[in-house]
């Protein structure tokens, strides 16, 4: 049985540009650094997500135009493409919320064994929280390093609040383990 650590969506469109850049997620990033070098150094395998979507995706009646494949919104951030060479990361497109549903993610995970799962990244209470519960649906033991992960700041859509709440949500519905190096407030 192996860890893995599932980086979620760390791209230009969440955390630098486009309709969705936002700084509260782009905040995150030296944490989600941490995380991955960390990971490599236990010898996990790592695997970035990255949202990937066609020009007409349904997706844009709910959220605005967003990482469309082939934009440079759609690459991972340059500080986490430099892990992209390695042999012990893989990069699984993905179209949904969760990075399980029509990726190559759930292989991945059944090639190398993987029973715990670690996540990191963004949207906490979208692609992140979505990707846990699909993960705990398959009885995979799930840990949410609380701290390098992040969601927006919009309308309607306050992100101190929403990130505590998903948080909670996680632990208490999914069985998440949610881990903080620093205590919420």
């Amino acid at each position: 049985m192996s860890e893995a650590l599932i980086v979620v969506d760390m791209q230009n469109g969440f955390l630098r540009e486009g309709n969705l850049g936002s700084e509260r997620c782009l905040a995150v990033l030296p944490r989600v650094i941490e995380e991955v070098e960390a990971a490599l150094a236990r010898g996990a395998h790592v695997i970035f997500t990255a949202d990937t979507h066609e020009p007409d995706d349904l997706e844009f009646r709910i959220f605005p135009v967003h990482c469309v494949r082939g934009s440079h919104e759609a690459e991972l951030v340059d500080e986490l493409s430099v892990y992209r060479d390695r042999d012990d990361t893989w990069l699984v497109p993905k179209r949904r919320y969760s990075a399980m549903f029509e990726t190559q993610l759930e292989g991945l995970l059944h090639r190398f064994d993987v029973d715990r799962v670690r996540i990191c990244g963004v949207c906490t209470d979208i692609c992140v929280q979505h990707t846990a519960a699909d993960l705990r649906n398959r009885d995979i033991q799930v840990t949410v390093a609380a701290d390098a992960t992040a969601t927006f700041d919009a309308p309607e859509h306050p992100g101190d609040e929403v990130q505590e709440h998903t948080l909670a949500h996680m632990a208490g519905i999914l069985g998440v383990t949610v881990e903080r190096a620093t205590p919420p407030g």
